[in-house]
């Protein structure tokens, strides 16, 4: 079965002075049917699931996965529970920070309000400026990545902004339905790009191009990105 990302749909983003130093805002978000790569946008106190998703907005069904780059699996799993007459609560109510991706994976499309504060690229308070976060130290491997600020990235940016750097050569961007491998000099046999609470697969080093194992535990739905880049 073929999975495929729906448009990214961000109805606003307000910015509302508040008592220095913190920017409240709020990002809306539509989550179309089936699987979606996203990130928390806004730091929104304890960031668990029941905090940052309704279930009076999220259809009963509904799924959260993390993923795990260590074993390459989406091996944490939490699902809307329902009590016979109402979705009640996440089975696990887990912390999702921004700049932590995820897969949602939904019955039906709906809209969720993250609502909190503003943060920087290096997940601090953002006051004035941008600034980009600290080098990426982690080993090589593939990460579920968003951007802890709620801005759109394009190019080489989606790197600086997530992992303090500009990609090396070979390294990828992966989203549902497409992968860009960084050819140097700026750049791309496919410009990548994500909007605001987007998350995308970062394969960082790179790791040696996807193996059959590689292409197992991210996913089926990476084999046909993976075969079109191959073309």
């Amino acid at each position: 079965m073929k999975t495929m990302i729906r448009p990214l749909i961000v109805s606003a983003i307000l910015l509302l002075a508040h008592p220095a130093p913190a920017i409240v805002g709020y990002v809306n978000r539509t989550f179309g049917i089936g699987d979606s790569l996203f990130t928390n946008p806004l730091q929104a106190g304890p960031n668990t699931l029941n905090t940052l998703f309704s279930p009076s907005v999220v259809p009963y069904g509904s799924q959260i996965s993390l993923w795990n780059p260590t074993s390459g699996l989406f091996d944490t799993t939490s699902t809307l529970e329902f009590d016979g007459i109402s979705a009640i609560s996440w089975s696990v109510n887990f912390t999702l920070n921004p700049g932590t991706g995820a897969r949602l994976t939904t019955p039906t499309a709906f809209t969720n309000t993250f609502v909190g504060v503003v943060l920087n690229h290096d997940g601090s308070p953002l006051i004035n400026t941008l600034n980009p976060p600290p080098v990426f130290g982690g080993p090589n491997g593939i990460y579920l990545l968003g951007d802890k600020a709620p801005v759109a990235n394009t190019g080489e940016n989606i790197f600086l902004n997530i992992i303090g750097r500009a990609p090396n050569i070979g390294e990828q961007v992966i989203t549902l339905t497409s992968t860009s491998t960084y050819l140097g000099g700026g750049n791309w046999d496919n410009v990548p790009a994500m909007a605001v609470s987007d998350a995308v697969f970062l394969n960082i080093g790179p790791v040696p191009e996807p193996t059959t194992l590689t292409i197992t535990l991210i996913g089926f739905a990476l084999i046909p990105a993976y075969r079109r880049s191959k073309r």
